[in-house]
């Protein structure tokens, strides 16, 4: 039996240095390759006639490092350090393809250098931090300290709107600050078997790697883009001559057309002996995955149906019951394209064992050319529209723009000085206390109509008081200790919930309303507003 064994992230994580100067943005439609960290002019072409661009454009926050390390490519000599205290740091990423319902890859790089920045605070050694798309949780990153391997993380996503938001986040206060070196943005076709998938199930797929299986030694270490047109990352795993079949001939690619496989992926295959057993470990336990192997029969003593015949296994669950047996040459000949595609759930363990055992009456062993394995997440909504156009607008106003992606999700990654509630319907508080804003406060605070609490205290707001009447749960508003002007509005009084208001120490005028001073009266408001 001829044994394989990968690990989480088994495809897409390690990538030498070496390999990886024709990674990027490039002249292709819909391409967008983001080198970060990089001088605010610096935009060159690699040796693939692939594009890279700065993220200064894109990013203000965090710091520009470059690392020390030598002869090494120009897009892995720089990082952007996100040492700050916020709870996520978004790159918005767009370009002129990007619609909302299309699909894309996008992809991570992070290379820490031989001498980094800042030592891990993980006992083993390794950087950990957060990955979020948009709304949902992705990865968490680990990456090893002073060390030469670069660390590569792929997603399909399908994008919710003209931009997806790619964050980084430390995963608790005191952990990692997170750090990237590259990103990417690559169009995906709505006809991928994987995207017809996600599409149905409303899912992202968190790729844990494209395998090039059964390649020569003397063969390539990698196949990516220009041969792969979509720039998805094939690592190779070569094989011994005794299980290797592999052929120059034309791979006929239009018997199956829908993943557009690189035809040299098809040209070599990893043979059984007489069978090939994959074993993937470390993976999420108990989570539902999706693979998808690819074939091709090119050895030509394989020239009738029946001579090489096999079934595959998952977690010893024969998976292709209802199909039948797998007869590549049956189905679209010699020298063509097949693919067979199942769920399979992880074990308990977080291991999957995929076997591929030949008939008893099948001549040849089993074959494998290339297999792909994804995880399979549910996709969260994004924060209703309402809501982000009326904190767009608070951070407009006060000045808080390093604040970036959704407002409230993932839980646990929204912005700080707002509380969100539990289903994501509105935001229940605004705490700004001694935040250094100034500006004006916003009308569009109005529109929260759900908010509870506000605290805008000791800051340096000007302006006046705008219209708040339509905050009918609001129980606490603290302007104090800012530069307001202008009179205390009377509707404050007609404000049922409010049970305390803090006003002092502004430049307010005018009277009073009568009906605060009568509710503080009656000890129905706590008013506090000396020195207004």
């Amino acid at each position: 039996m001829t044994l394989v064994s990968f690990s989480a992230l088994f495809l897409s994580v390690i990538l030498q240095t070496a390999l990886l100067w024709s990674i990027g943005s490039s002249q292709t439609t819909g391409f967008t390759s983001i080198d970060c960290g990089s001088a605010s002019a610096s935009v060159y072409t690699d040796e693939d006639g692939i594009q890279w661009s700065s993220d200064s454009k894109l990013m203000s926050e965090g710091t520009s490092v470059v690392l020390s390390d030598t002869n090494v490519p120009h897009v892995l000599s720089t990082m952007r350090l996100f040492n700050g205290s916020q709870s996520k740091y978004c790159y918005n990423l767009s370009n002129s393809d990007l619609k909302a319902e299309d699909f894309f890859l996008v992809r991570a790089t992070m290379f820490p250098g031989i001498d980094p920045p800042y030592s891990p605070r993980n006992p083993d050694g390794s950087f950990r931090f957060r990955m979020i798309l948009d709304a949902d949780q992705w990865w968490d990153a680990k990456v090893r300290y002073e060390d030469s391997t670069t660390w590569t993380y792929d997603a399909y996503v399908r994008a919710k709107r003209s931009n997806i938001d790619v964050c980084f986040a430390r995963i608790s206060p005191d952990g990692d600050a997170p750090f990237i070196s590259a990103l990417e943005l690559r169009p995906l076709p709505k006809t991928l078997t994987s995207t017809t998938f996600m599409n149905a199930l409303d899912v992202f797929l968190v790729c844990l790697g494209h395998a090039n299986v059964g390649v020569p030694q003397s063969g390539p270490s990698y196949v990516r883009f220009p041969d792969d047109t979509l720039d998805r990352y094939w690592t190779s795993y070569k094989a011994p001559d005794s299980n290797l079949n592999s052929t120059q001939e034309t791979i006929n690619l239009s018997t199956d057309s829908l993943d557009q496989i690189p035809e040299k992926i098809l040209q070599d295959s990893l043979t059984g002996s007489p069978g090939i057993t994959i074993t993937l470990t470390a993976l999420q336990a108990d989570a539902l995955h999706y693979a998808q192997f690819y074939f091709s029969e090119i050895d030509s003593s394989v020239n009738s149906s029946g001579m090489r015949v096999f079934n595959i296994f998952a977690n010893g669950e024969l998976a292709n019951m209802t199909d039948g047996p797998i007869d590549v040459f049956a189905s679209v000949g010699a020298n063509a394209a097949y693919s067979y595609r199942l769920p399979v759930m992880s074990n308990a363990t977080g291991g999957i064992d995929f076997t591929f055992t030949p008939l008893a009456n099948s001549t040849f062993p089993a074959s494998l050319a290339a297999l792909e394995l994804f995880e399979l997440r549910q996709i969260t909504s994004l924060t209703p529209s309402p809501i982000l156009t009326a904190v767009e607008a608070i951070k407009t106003a006060l000045g808080l723009g390093s604040y970036t992606g959704d407002p409230c999700l993932p839980v646990g990654h929204g912005y700080d000085w707002l509380n969100c509630s539990s289903n994501n319907t509105g935001i229940t508080a605004i705490s700004l206390s001694n935040y250094e804003t100034n500006g004006s406060i916003p009308a569009e605070l109005n529109d929260l109509t759900t908010v509870t609490e506000v605290r805008m205290n000791g800051n340096n707001l000007k302006g006046e008081i705008p219209d708040l009447s339509a905050l009918e749960l609001l129980e606490t508003l603290d302007l104090s200790n800012n530069n307001l002007n202008g009179s205390i509005p009377s509707y404050l009084a007609s404000l049922k919930s409010l049970k305390a208001l803090y006003l002092q120490n502004n430049n307010l005028s005018g009277t009073i309303p009568t009906a605060l001073l009568q509710r503080r009266q009656a000890s129905s408001l706590t008013f506090e507003f000396s020195g207004m």
